[in-house]
């Protein structure tokens, strides 16, 4: 008797959309992939709240002393001659805990949408796709599995350093701790940034169907993130890290 082969089919042989898991692998094996099965379904919302979840629980979890020594830096650096009375130090460090991770559940969200507008208006108007705002807020989602990879190695460099001030860009390459536009600039540049642009590129030559080439798409979202990161360090020199 033959047995039938439809269950030992991958998603892609059958024309069925990939779960989570199995986007997620995608996101960091195959993006150009992910981009097209994200035609034919654009699941965003459950994809940002696992990583904004997760994104919260692990901030909160960074022990008090380290979240203590990053504000009383921070404090440090803005502190004005003749300052007047300084906060309560537990309660700031309370605030601080607790607002962090409420961010981190919130800015996935507004980021996500923010840039799936700006991808939307890039290669729509510039391009003339036929994809959806949906579609590219999907890709915008999706993005954030290696953003959250990039938070969770970063995290433990925070813990064994007692600050919360590190980023996996080309700062480190810097003696000190970035104060001029060019530091900042060069903190910018992260290695997960990186990385993110170019398969979010990959995802947009997938989802535009063939109307776009990888090397176009990469090359437009590597010029998105750097626009991005001439303007947070100039934010940076401006009004401080």
């Amino acid at each position: 008797m033959n047995m039938e082969a439809g269950s030992a089919e991958s998603p892609a042989a059958t024309g069925a959309a990939p779960n989570l898991i199995q986007r997620v692998m995608m996101v960091f094996l195959s993006p150009a992939k992910l981009g097209e099965a994200l035609r034919q379904a654009s699941p965003w919302f459950w994809t940002l709240l696992i990583v904004a979840v997760v994104a919260a629980v692990v901030l909160y979890l960074v022990p008090p002393d380290v979240w203590r020594a990053t504000l009383e830096a921070q404090a440090r650096a803005a502190q004005q001659p003749g300052g007047g009375q300084q906060p309560d130090p537990d309660t700031v460090l309370g605030f601080a805990r607790i607002g962090g991770s409420i961010g981190a559940l919130i800015v996935p969200f507004i980021a996500a949408l923010v840039m799936a507008g700006v991808l939307y208006l890039t290669f729509n108007v510039m391009f003339g796709q036929d994809t959806t705002y949906k579609q590219h807020l999907s890709a915008a989602a999706h993005i954030y599995w290696i953003n959250t990879l990039g938070f969770l190695v970063v995290v433990p460099i925070w813990i064994s350093k007692g600050d919360m001030l590190t980023q996996l860009g080309l700062g480190l390459l810097l003696q000190d701790a970035p104060r001029s536009f060019v530091g900042h600039l060069l903190n910018s540049i992260t290695i997960f940034g990186l990385w993110s642009a170019f398969a979010l590129g990959s995802i947009e030559a997938g989802l535009s169907g063939g109307r776009v080439t990888a090397g176009k798409a990469v090359g437009t979202v590597l010029a998105l993130y750097f626009v991005w990161v001439l303007f947070n360090a100039a934010r940076a020199t401006l009004f401080g890290a």
